[in-house]
């Protein structure tokens, strides 16, 4: 079994957060990471979103609700004919 879990350092023992799927007396690995200050899961995609924002072509043109508007016509049109 191989698994990534949360635990709680308390009077210098390790405390799963979650029930561990082990039999009593299991020997096991811990790699400790300090996640004190890292970004939590419902923060850390809005930092990825608005790095990919922040790289996106600002080139490319804006188009206005009429003009979408418009290409949604045409391709509906085109459908049509088909």
């Amino acid at each position: 079994m191989s698994d990534s879990i949360q635990a709680i350092f308390e009077n210098g023992l390790l405390r799963p957060l979650a029930p561990l799927d082990l039999p009593e007396n299991s020997v096991v690995e811990i790699d400790v990471k300090d996640v004190r200050n890292e970004r939590t899961d419902s923060t850390r995609w809005l930092v990825e979103f608005d790095d990919w924002m922040n790289n996106l072509d600002h080139n490319v043109p804006v188009l206005s609700e009429e003009q979408i508007s418009r290409e949604s016509i045409y391709d509906e049109q085109l459908d049509r004919q088909r």
